[in-house]
């Protein structure tokens, strides 16, 4: 049996900037920094360094690839025993394109704050006969490296996606 080779048009895939940014650039920024991160958040100080970074990656890039770093901002928010610092990244056009990335840790008042989760929010589309629908996936890093995808997601909103993950970590992912 052959497997068929589905042709993908440019549409289909994330623009570099976008991907290479979030998936490779931020996700290593997260867990380096570790529960620095979290302190930058909070004095809101990572925006500043995310937009750097942005432009860091776009100068590795040929100049149409790049992007502009138009609505790229953080929050930081808790949750109970949750902390999150939350990157909301410039207008995903393409499926597998992040709206929100989000960093969350525990911070047990007994054994404190411990290491960080990476999680991401990407568009995604489904097919429903001859047009496509918008949907989100909710996709999470591991620290080695691996990345689960933990199914259809929200609505690209801060509070959704801190609702959808406390779900995956009540359950376990």
């Amino acid at each position: 049996m052959r497997a068929r080779q589905v042709l993908r048009r440019e549409g289909d895939t994330p623009r570099r900037h976008h991907h290479e940014f979030t998936n490779v650039v931020l996700r290593a920024i997260t867990f380096h920094l570790g529960p620095r991160f979290f302190t930058l958040a909070r004095d809101r100080q990572l925006a500043e360094g995310l937009r750097g970074a942005w432009q860091r990656t776009g100068d590795a890039l040929p100049a149409e690839q790049r992007l502009s770093s138009a609505g790229l901002t953080t929050i930081f928010t808790v949750r109970g025993t949750l902390e999150a610092a939350v990157v909301v990244l410039p207008q995903p056009m393409r499926p597998g394109e992040a709206y929100l990335v989000c960093g969350i840790r525990d911070n047990d008042p007994f054994h404190g704050p411990g290491d960080p989760d990476f999680y991401v929010l990407e568009a995604d589309r489904t097919f429903r006969g001859s047009s496509t629908e918008p949907r989100t996936r909710l996709i999470r890093w591991t620290r080695d490296g691996r990345s689960l995808d933990l199914g259809e997601g929200p609505l690209p909103e801060v509070g959704a996606m801190l609702d959808a993950i406390i779900r995956v970590m009540s359950i376990g992912s």
